[in-house]
């Protein structure tokens, strides 16, 4: 008999079934209902030609953080669509926050507020991300 998944379980599972995540080094590191933050320590590869982190490093980071939102509710959800504005560039940082925030949870598509910032609370990035639910429960098996 199959289970749901707890929320912890859930972002270990997309920790470790997520290549890409991984090779960038994002991690989630607190997770409640609507509600993710997560970090990604800054390393030689993650920078651009004019030595900021490169703008799809900052998605990147933003979509895994609001997808680890959207999927806090127990179902499997994929982004439908993200808007990520760059305000300012992430210089003479080591290690990039991320935090999101619910702004919608429908019966298919969630909606989270999405920032990218630094450990004193600048911001890098700020975006809206939308998930589509899948209608299917995360469950071990």
């Amino acid at each position: 008999m199959s289970k749901d998944m707890t929320i912890d379980e859930i972002q270990e599972y997309r920790y470790r079934n997520n290549p890409f995540a991984k090779l960038l080094g994002i991690r989630t590191t607190e997770v409640r209902e609507g509600y993710a933050k997560g970090e990604m320590k800054v390393e030689e590869h993650h920078y651009n030609a004019l030595r900021s982190v490169h703008g799809g490093c900052l998605y990147t980071l933003a979509d895994m953080i609001g997808g680890g939102a959207s999927s806090s509710r127990g179902y499997r959800m994929t982004t439908l669509s993200g808007d990520l504005h760059f305000l300012s560039p992430a210089l003479n940082v080591d290690i990039l926050y991320c935090e999101a925030k619910e702004i919608k949870y429908g019966k298919n598509i969630a909606v989270y507020d999405v920032a990218v910032l630094s450990e004193e609370g600048k911001i890098f990035a700020k975006g809206t991300f939308s998930y589509y639910n899948l209608g299917k429960k995360w469950q071990n098996e």
